[in-house]
């Protein structure tokens, strides 16, 4: 199904509070969210999630479409 990934950082030296760190999309199953992992590696910076949220929609147009959107929230660990 088709999954849209948000990275949110709350907390880090280097970024605002609440800055999108980057926006993933992809093929993904159901379970993905499942397997994002608890450290989450971007740009040579370590990051903790702290919260995932997941939203599932269906839509019925010519076809049926499932979409999930996926937010995770991270703090970043001192290196």
């Amino acid at each position: 199904m088709k999954t849209v990934v948000k990275y949110i950082v709350l907390k880090s030296k280097e970024y605002q509070l609440g800055s999108p760190l980057h926006e993933v999309e992809l093929k993904a199953s159901a379970n993905y969210f499942d397997e994002i992992p608890d450290v989450v590696e971007h740009q040579n910076h370590k990051f903790k999630v702290l919260s995932k949220e997941l939203n599932r929609k269906k839509i019925f147009e010519d076809e049926i479409e499932e979409i999930q959107h996926i937010i995770v929230k991270m703090v970043a660990l001192e290196t």
